[in-house]
Order: C-alpha cells, then structure tokens, then sequence
C-alpha cells in the first residue's frame, strides 16, 4: 500500500490541510462512504482524481461546502432549492444546480449544472474550515467497483499518487446520498440514497 492511513486529530486535519493545498488527493471519511478530495479550484489536482478512480469526465464530482453562502458562491439557488438546503444541510442531500462560477472544477468544462452538499461529518467540516475553499469529491472506490467499510480493503489506496488518508468511521452511514435536481415547485431524483424520497415531498409540501 502507497498511501498513510491517519486516525483523525486535529494533527492529521493539518496534515491532510498541507497536503490538499499542495495539489494532492487524499482520502477522507464522509457521513456516507469514504471519499477521495481535492481542492476543487484545483483544476491539476480535481484532474488527478478521476484518473485515480478511472472515472469519465461526463461523471461529476460532487462539491462539498462548508456553509449555504459558501455554496452560494459557486451556484445558483431557487427559494426551493434554499428551502431544502436548509431543511437537510449538513446531510445527506446533493442538489444539482446552474453553476456560478467557472473557477470550480469537477467534470467536463462544458458542464452547466453542479451538485453540491453540506457534509455531516467533523472530519470533513474540520478540513473544509482549514483549507477554507471547496472540496471536489467523489466515493473512494474505483469507477464500477463496491464501496467498502474498512478502509484498509480500498483498492485505490494502492495508487501511487494518493499519498494520505484519514480513517474515522463514526457518523459513517455507508449509503450514498440522494441526488436531486429542483424545477419549480417539484423534483426529479437522479440518484436515491440516504434521504428518502418521502422526507423530500414532505418538506416541499409543508413549505408551500
């Protein structure tokens, strides 16, 4: 294995921090499945993680975010949109939405939408609050591969070019999230995960 596994602390947090800002890729523990990062305005760094996991650029990363104003800065929220930010942020809930900003890299250039979430996770929020920009980030399995729960039994962590993890598995659902895009006052579900559908309708229902 090429990769050092690090028990979470606030020394492996400034570790992975130094690391992140010199344009590597790291592993991290989420409050779904184990992750692999990069800065997202990283543009070298966002691009070594899909040759890592062997993913298509038509694929793309999910941005993670600290707070909704910082998630305000890089896309567009309609009111329901917000309303649901709110309502499921820090969680399980990845919002597709127009992009702001073409400083944040992800996927294909020629992309116009981007997904976004909040974490609930404090390794994450810790390492978001040090690095202090955006992560772009994706499940730390190779494309097509199972995710796994130990993080030992990754098979990425054989690549040469992920030099550290963070191993924490508390708070760790292993169940991806749930990926929607708003239109009006309804949804559409690209992805189900972790939110169910049910909870969803109920919020929208309950807002209007």
């Amino acid at each position: 294995m090429n990769t050092k596994i690090f028990k979470y602390s606030k020394n492996s947090i400034q570790i992975m921090k130094r690391s992140l800002l010199n344009g590597d890729v790291a592993i991290i523990p989420t409050d779904t499945v184990y992750g692999i990062a990069a800065l997202a305005n990283n543009k070298k760094a966002v691009d070594k993680v899909f040759r890592i996991k062997k993913r298509p650029k038509s694929m793309p990363l999910i941005i993670f975010v600290k707070s909704l104003n910082d998630a305000k800065k890089i896309a567009h929220f309609s009111k329901l949109d917000i309303k649901l930010a709110k309502h499921f942020w820090p969680g399980s809930l990845t919002l597709i939405l127009n992009k702001k900003t073409k400083n944040i890299y992800y996927g294909d250039r020629r992309l116009k939408k981007i997904g976004v979430r909040i974490p609930d996770n404090k390794v994450v929020t810790a390492l978001l609050s040090a690095v202090k920009k955006p992560l772009a980030t994706t499940s730390a399995n190779i494309h097509n591969e199972a995710n796994v729960r130990d993080i030992s039994n990754l098979s990425i962590l054989r690549n040469k070019n992920l030099k550290s993890a963070i191993e924490d598995r508390k708070n760790m659902s292993f169940t991806e999230s749930t990926i929607i895009a708003t239109h009006e006052n309804n949804f559409k579900i690209l992805r189900k995960g972790k939110v169910k559908i049910s909870e969803i309708r109920k919020v929208i229902k309950d807002e209007n």
